[in-house]
Order: C-alpha cells, then sequence, then structure tokens
C-alpha cells in the first residue's frame, strides 16, 4: 500500500479551524470498525486510541469535539450527502472552488453504504484530486486515521460516484 509520509504533507499548523485541530489530534488513532463497532470510540473528549471508528463517525467525532451540533448518533455517508444537499442541518452543499480546510467530502456510489461510499476531511488548500485530506479507511481500509489525498483515497469510487464538498454548520 502506497501511503505519503507526513513529510509529503503541507503544513498547516497555521489553520484556525477547530475541525482540523480536532482531526489533527486524532491521526493514529482508532481501528476502522462498521455497524455497532462504529461507535466504540471511548469518552468524547479524550477518546480511546484502541478504540473503533469508520470515516463518517470520525467526521462526527470531530464535528462533536469542536462544538458542532450533530446529536448523539454518527452519521452515515449517504445522509451526510443527503443533508449537505437538502435539509442543511449539519452541512452546507459548497462548490469545489470554495472548498478551504475543515470542508468535508463525500463520495457515494448507487447507495452510498459500505465500500459504495467515503468521506474525510478536507486538510489543506484545495488542488482537485490531490487536495489533502484526514481519514479512517480509505488507502488503508483497516488502519488508523491518517492522511492521504482524495485521488489517493477516492479513486475507485471516483470513477463511478458523484463527489460532494460539503461545509459544516454550527
Amino acid at each position: 500500500m502506497n501511503i505519503p509520509s507526513p513529510t509529503q504533507f503541507t503544513d498547516d499548523s497555521h489553520y484556525q479551524n477547530t475541525i482540523i485541530k480536532y482531526s489533527r489530534r486524532l491521526i493514529g488513532y482508532f481501528n476502522y470498525g462498521t455497524d455497532e463497532r462504529r461507535m466504540n470510540l471511548g469518552n468524547l473528549q479524550h477518546p480511546n486510541k484502541n478504540g473503533f471508528a469508520d470515516c463518517s463517525s470520525l467526521v462526527w467525532l470531530v464535528m462533536k469535539q469542536a462544538g458542532y451540533n450533530v446529536g448523539q448518533t454518527a452519521f452515515s455517508t449517504p445522509e451526510m450527502e443527503n443533508d449537505a444537499k437538502n435539509a442543511h442541518q449539519y452541512f452546507r452543499q459548497i462548490h469545489a472552488k470554495n472548498v478551504k480546510p475543515g470542508d468535508i467530502v463525500i463520495v457515494n456510489v448507487g447507495t452510498g453504504y459500505g465500500p459504495n461510499g467515503h468521506t474525510a476531511i478536507i486538510d489543506g488548500s484545495y488542488h482537485g484530486r490531490k487536495t489533502q485530506i484526514i481519514e479512517i479507511g480509505g488507502i488503508d481500509p483497516m488502519g488508523a486515521v491518517h492522511r492521504s489525498t482524495i485521488a489517493q483515497s477516492f479513486q475507485s469510487l471516483l470513477k463511478e460516484g458523484s463527489i460532494t464538498y460539503a461545509r459544516p454548520t454550527k
């Protein structure tokens, strides 16, 4: 597996966005887990490094830690896309040219569940598919939270799926 080293990424320490701050703190945390295991995060303010999460529960946790009102149960990837495009309770869809650190990228194929969907946190300036992200799953489907790029992590989904960029709403 070709996971980029941390030195290949842009220094984003100057970002003031709370979503970026909280997501960076979770790099190296969690095992990938789906279904009932995806919420085995431990204490929300002090997560269990050896707990479990999936891509959408990671986004939910980071938003919760950053003070967003996201309810008590983690999102699913298709629910995130639907909310961004319609209800705007947690997200609002944005155009790619407006993407900035702390925004969310969502790609769904068909129903968007399981291997048919993925989501991640934008972790740098927008550079199309070379944009840096923080995720769990993706190119390292069983590993911990890590950095990657949209192209590396979403490549199989990008062939068939629709890409949605979303900004979390307070």
